[in-house]
């Protein structure tokens, strides 16, 4: 009598019916807070109103994210993964105007959870952790890439440059002016390779 088959191990990568729930779940939440953050402040978006467009309660939109901070996050990873997204820790000095161009750009082939990520994120108290992580990259590759400057001017130089490359900025360029991120991109690109040309030219603001 020939030897039964065993049933295959089941595939620890393939997520369960639980998992796939709570992935749902947490998609109809974001959802909800993308479409309520496309025509609202981010402080007059409510957990309750996030629950009544996902139809959800509002008990499970805190337990799948219990604070701001939480849907911030979620919102966050909606956007391309780290290894897809430019990163100012990535490369050196050079490559700093042309990985601002290219967020500028993608920024705009992911409009829609960009623009919800960029108005919840305005507030500096409670930013993404992404973005704090790019901000302290961006301090450690001025210090690196101008170590003549003090430490302060790095520091003034750095918020200057991380402001024109952020998701605010491309939010307000494209909503304010009509500039989309494929235009702001070069100009943006411009401007940091001239802050850095200049300041290896040893003229600094404090200097002019």
């Amino acid at each position: 009598m020939s030897e039964q088959a065993e049933p295959p191990e089941p595939d620890a990568s393939t997520p369960t019916l639980r998992e796939r729930q709570v992935a749902q779940t947490r998609d109809l939440i974001l959802d909800a807070l993308t479409t309520l953050l496309g025509d609202r402040r981010a402080d007059e978006v409510t957990m309750r109103d996030i629950a009544t467009l996902a139809g959800v309660s509002e008990r499970t939109v805190y337990r799948h994210f219990p604070d701001r901070r939480a849907l911030l996050d979620g919102l966050s990873q909606r956007l391309p993964p780290m290894s897809d997204k430019p990163s100012f820790g990535a490369g050196g000095l050079d490559d700093l105007a042309a990985t601002s161009r290219r967020l500028m750009e993608l920024l705009d082939e992911h409009y829609v959870a960009a623009r919800a990520e960029a108005v919840l994120n305005a507030d500096p108290r409670r930013f993404a952790a992404d973005t704090q992580a790019n901000t302290r990259d961006m301090r450690q590759l001025l210090a690196t890439g101008l170590p003549d400057l003090d430490e302060r001017e790095q520091l003034r130089i750095a918020a200057v440059i991380r402001c024109l490359a952020s998701t605010q900025a491309w939010l307000r360029m494209r909503e304010e002016f009509g500039v989309p991120g494929t235009e702001s991109g070069p100009v943006v690109a411009w401007v940091i390779d001239t802050i850095i040309r200049e300041l290896r030219a040893g003229n600094t603001p404090a200097t002019r």
